[in-house]
Formats: C-alpha cells, sequence, structure tokens
C-alpha cells in the first residue's frame, strides 16, 4: 500500500502517471521533453483544423481534446521517476483502466473497473488465499486506508483522462516549438493548468474531491504539463516534472499509442478474488 500512494499521490499531482516496465518499446521520443529541437515559440502552431488553418494553442488543445474524447481509449507508455510502465486505459464507458509495472524487480498489477480496485496477487498474498488471483477494495470503502487509497487511485484515473487534460491545459496553454516524438512530427505546447480547474472536472464524492484537492494543493495552486500533438490533433505525449524530485530530475513522460484500440479490461471473476478483510483474517 505504500508503494501504491507513492504512485498515486505522483499522479494526483502531475496528472500524469507514475507506473513502471523494463520494455523499451518503439513508444520513446527522439526529442527531450520541456525542449524544443526545430521551431521557436513565436511560431503560430501547425495543428490544422477543417481546411488545413493553423489553430492558436488553446484551439489546438481543444481539438485534441475532441479527438481523444471520440478515441476513448489508449495504450500508455510510462517513463522517469523511480519506475517506468505501461497501462491500458478506456475512458469512455464501460471504463477500465490496468497498470502493469515493477515494484522492487517484481511484478505489480492494479485494475480498475467501475468502483472496484483491484490488486493482483503476491506470492506472500497467494499463500495465504490460495488459487485467488486478485484482491479487492473498494472505492466507496472510506471507513480505512485500503478504502482511502482505492479513492485515490479513482482520483487518478479521471485525472489521467487525456481529453480532461487537454480541456484543463488549453486556457493557458503556450507554444513552445515542433519536435519529432516517436518517430512522427508534434508540436508541442505547454500550459500551467490550475488547481482548481483538475478538481471542478473530476467526478467525485465530496468527501474524496475534498482529500484530493488538498493533496493536490500541497504542491502548489498550479502544474505544469507539456503536451505534444500531431498532425491529426491526437495527443501523443504529456510530461510533467516530479514534484517529489529535485532540481533537474527528470520529468515523467506518458505516450499514447493505440487509440481507440484499446478495449476495456473485465472485472475478474469471482472465484478468482479475495478481500483485503480476507487476507486480513489470516
Amino acid at each position: 500500500m505504500r508503494a501504491l500512494r507513492t504512485v498515486a499521490v505522483a499522479c494526483l499531482a502531475l496528472g500524469a502517471l507514475t507506473a513502471c516496465s523494463s520494455s523499451g518499446s518503439g513508444s520513446s521520443t527522439d526529442a527531450k521533453p520541456g525542449t524544443g529541437t526545430g521551431t521557436g515559440a513565436s511560431q503560430s502552431a501547425p495543428a490544422a483544423g477543417k481546411g488545413g488553418a493553423k489553430l492558436a494553442p488553446k484551439e489546438a488543445l481543444l481539438a485534441s481534446a475532441a479527438v481523444m474524447d471520440k478515441a476513448g481509449s489508449a495504450k500508455l507508455v510510462v517513463k522517469g521517476g523511480d519506475s517506468d510502465g505501461t497501462a491500458d486505459y478506456v475512458w469512455k464507458a464501460p471504463a477500465s483502466f490496468l497498470l502493469e509495472m515493477e515494484e522492487d524487480g517484481k511484478p505489480v498489477k492494479v485494475l480498475f473497473v467501475g468502483d472496484q480496485m483491484y490488486i493482483g496477487a503476491t506470492e506472500d498474498m497467494a499463500a495465504l488465499a490460495p488459487g485467488k488471483k486478485w484482491m479487492s477494495l473498494s472505492t466507496k470503502d472510506s471507513s480505512g486506508e485500503a478504502g482511502v487509497e482505492a479513492g485515490t487511485f479513482a482520483a487518478m484515473m479521471q485525472l489521467m483522462n487525456p481529453s480532461v487534460q487537454l480541456a484543463a491545459a488549453a486556457p493557458t496553454a503556450t507554444l513552445v516549438g515542433t519536435e519529432t516524438v516517436g518517430g512522427q512530427s508534434a508540436t508541442h505546447y505547454r500550459s500551467e493548468i490550475k488547481v482548481d480547474d483538475q478538481i471542478a472536472k473530476m467526478n467525485l464524492d465530496p468527501a474524496l474531491k475534498a482529500q484530493v484537492q488538498a493533496e493536490l494543493q500541497k504542491k502548489g495552486s498550479t502544474s505544469t504539463v507539456d503536451l505534444w500533438i500531431n498532425d491529426k490533433n491526437e495527443l501523443v505525449q504529456q510530461s510533467s516534472p516530479d514534484p517529489e524530485a529535485g532540481a533537474g530530475a527528470a520529468p515523467e513522460v506518458v505516450s499514447y499509442t493505440e487509440l481507440g484500440a484499446v478495449k476495456a479490461t473485465p472485472a475478474p471473476a469471482a472465484a478468482d478474488v479475495f478481500s483485503l478483510s480476507d487476507l486480513m483474517q489470516q
């Protein structure tokens, strides 16, 4: 749970996922996050609307928000911070979020379906719950730490919705330049997102919303996000600094691939699930 909390707090503060994978897949970028390699910030954005018209930064982000909302799903590849990883994320109904990472050299899986969070059983868990593959936590259980953790991850999943991120970032977006990201040309924008704007777009229980807002505001009233959008108005990458890391530390980078092709992950079969209370009784 401490490891999961570390992930959740970073995500909430960044609006970016801190996950892990040892795979060096083709989602790596050719440009360093936060730097321009081609054009200056004074140049008009090349992201195109109908008829090839160039869009101002705000309109470019809003156009991308519409494209990502329609796509509804993506494969996320995350690099930076203490860990790297992948996630299958479906933000349209029925929504699901499957995170695969490593902790202390061992694989870790976290799955969200509906209001339930599932944690893949570790070897120690499996020894206490033979034949079970997932431990369940409910985001509606606010009676203990586990429920709070599940609720925090539920909030993170909403913050990870790229259409929500783009819409929140649009009002303050500025152009950085044009760069090559993942083998394709992309326009780089930077924005200061207000915490209150992020919170306002989240569909959460009032008590949990207040908790999330308090956690976010510990890091300041705004968070900086860099966004890369291709000529199809698709978000291909976003990057944010790690608030827990020192000055000069590498930012955490999320790449979006396979837009619209990722299918929702179903909830585990009841026979494969045990609860935290079941585990504690052991």
